[in-house]
């Protein structure tokens, strides 16, 4: 999979405007929210535009129940039409992710989208093409590697007064920034 994040990212080196499509699902929005991040976070040099039709999207966001439990999300490319595309499937099932996630969304339901959300940046962050890091503080950060998981989610929680605040609270760390202005850089160059 590695090979093909990498591979979707040359192939969007000549564009500076990735098309996504948030998804069909009440909570789509936040795939929206995550696509302008990023695209904040490279400094103006990518634009990210709402596809009119699915089919036209680079990036496509999909909201299903995977049937695996502790599986946020995933991103995977393939080839359609003769060009690179990705499929990024965010779990909204958060009673799938175990007993200390559905306790603290039950303890604070905007928890439960800081989850959704802080899924949607992650897993468009690899169809940017971006792997996983060891850091802890970055949002591309592997749980493979461990650690509060609760409190991975909870340290951004905290920055929110309200579901909207996740618009402009932020996110990514310095790791994550220079590794989205790299990508960005590397692909208006070629």
């Amino acid at each position: 999979m590695k090979l093909a994040l990498i591979f979707l990212a040359a192939s969007l080196s000549a564009q500076t405007t990735v098309r996504y499509w948030p998804g069909e699902h009440p909570k789509a929005e936040l795939a929206q929210w995550a696509m302008e991040l990023w695209a904040g976070a490279s400094g103006g040099t990518m634009k990210v535009e709402k596809a009119k039709t699915v089919e036209e999207a680079d990036i496509r966001f999909l909201w299903i129940d995977p049937r695996r439990k502790g599986l946020y999300g995933q991103a995977q490319t393939f080839r359609e039409g003769g060009r690179e595309v990705a499929e990024v499937v965010i779990n909204p099932a958060i009673e799938s992710l175990g007993p200390e996630m559905v306790s603290a969304s039950a303890k604070d339901p905007l928890y439960g989208d800081v989850i959704l959300f802080l899924t949607c940046v992650h897993e468009s962050g690899h169809a940017l093409g971006l792997p996983h890091t060891r850091e802890f503080a970055d949002i591309m950060y592997s749980f493979e590697f461990g650690g509060d998981f609760v409190e991975y989610f909870a340290r951004y929680r905290r920055r929110l007064k309200t579901r909207t605040d996740m618009r402009k609270a932020a996110l990514l760390s310095p790791g994550d920034v220079r590794e989205i202005k790299a990508r960005v850089l590397a692909r208006t160059r070629k």
